[in-house]
Order: structure tokens, then sequence, then C-alpha cells
């Protein structure tokens, strides 16, 4: 487990709401993985490191999520990462206005289909830089940009100072490098351990990982 502190200065952001396309329309965060649907297992994980978080998914996922997690979506839905996220930071601030309320130093930008996410939150919580961004990468060198922790003050600047729209079908990749500049800390990369960051986009990453597809038709609330 890691450090309280590094928990208590920390929030999340949890994208749940992707069309799940490559998996036949699925709504990824109520597949199953080891018998538990992973926004269950994303919610609870969160709630035991006391990491403040934000869901950004559609209201079916409300039922799997604990009382204190905000759940908000994307307008208009489905456009994109940059635009979930931007959702996302956009209910933590409005949490952070509220009396006694504090401001994150990092936030974690985190996505549903990742499985096992007890030990990936202990990884990121573990390696927070003291000033700065982390954005992991793979063995091939791919950035892991939603398994990262980002400082939260340039993150927050970034969002506010878009243009109503202007995140819309965008990447995550360009709400980040919008980030860099004066008051950005350093941004470090270092290499996810193996087996950490797996994440299911297909119906062969499904099988592969032990997560349950339900079969066509048969569950409308799964399907998008």
């Amino acid at each position: 487990m890691p450090p309280e502190d590094a928990a208590t200065t920390t929030a999340a952001v949890l994208l749940a709401g992707g069309r799940g396309s490559r998996l036949g329309g699925v709504q990824k965060g109520l597949l199953t993985h080891l018998g538990i649907p992973l926004i269950t297992a994303w919610a609870d994980a969160l709630e035991l490191r006391g990491v403040e978080t934000v869901v950004v998914g559609p209201d079916r996922l409300r039922p799997s999520l604990p009382e204190g997690v905000d759940l908000v979506r994307e307008d208009p839905p489905y456009s994109g990462p940059a635009a979930a996220l931007c959702a996302g930071v956009r209910a933590l601030e409005a949490r952070a206005s509220a009396p006694d309320a504090h401001r994150p130093q990092h936030v974690l930008l985190l996505s549903v289909d990742t499985l096992d996410p007890g030990p990936v939150l202990d990884w990121l919580l573990d390696h927070l830089p003291a000033d700065g961004t982390l954005i992991p990468q793979d063995k091939e060198g791919r950035q892991q940009m939603l398994t990262a922790a980002v400082e939260a003050e340039p993150l927050r600047r970034r969002v506010l100072s878009l243009v109503p729209g202007e995140e819309v079908g965008r990447p995550v990749r360009w709400l980040l490098e919008g980030m860099e500049g004066p008051g950005a800390g350093t941004v470090v990369r270092p290499l996810l351990p193996e087996g950490l960051g797996v994440d299911v986009d297909t119906a062969a990453d499904a099988r592969r990982h032990g997560v349950s597809l339900p079969p066509a038709g048969t569950d409308p609330e799964l399907r998008l």
C-alpha cells in the first residue's frame, strides 16, 4: 500500500464511457474479470486508497459506484478521450470550490478497461514525482497516457483555458501537450513493470486475460 499522504494529495479521473466498438459495442465498465465488474474493481481500489475520484461514463454505471464518487459525462457523449478528461477535471474543479475542500497535487488519468487496478494504483502512487508529471511507457516505448499521474495545477489551467468544445474529437496527447510551458514541472517516463497496465480493447484481449464478454443480444445493459 502506498504512503497515506500520496493518496490524500491525489485525485483521479476514470474514463468509463467509450463505445467499445472493437468489442462489439460492449460497455467496458460492466465487463467482468475474476467475477467482478471492471468499474466495481476500480471504484473499490480507489476508495480503499482514499483517492478522490470522478468517473466519466453513462448513468448505468451509478449503481456500481460508491456514494462519494461523482459520475459525469462529456458533452456530447462519445466525443473523445480529451473531452472526457476535461469533463472529469471540471468536476474536480467544482468539488475543489466547496468549503474545506483541497486541491490535489496530482490527478491520475485512468481507463476502466485496464485490469488489476490495485497494483496499478500502488505503483503510480509510489512513483509520484515531487514536482511534475509521470507518463509511463511500455516495453515497446509507447506512452501510457491513461495510466498516468499528471501535475494537477497545469492540467487545471489547460482545461480552463479551452474554448468550449475545443477538446471535442481530440486525443489525450493533445490535451497534455498543451500543459507545457511556465509553471509546468518535468515529465518523467519510467518503464511500466511487466504485467501492469494491461487493457482490454478487443475480443482477443478479453479471451487472453479471462474477461467475460456477454453473448450478443442477451444483456442489453452491457450494450451501449
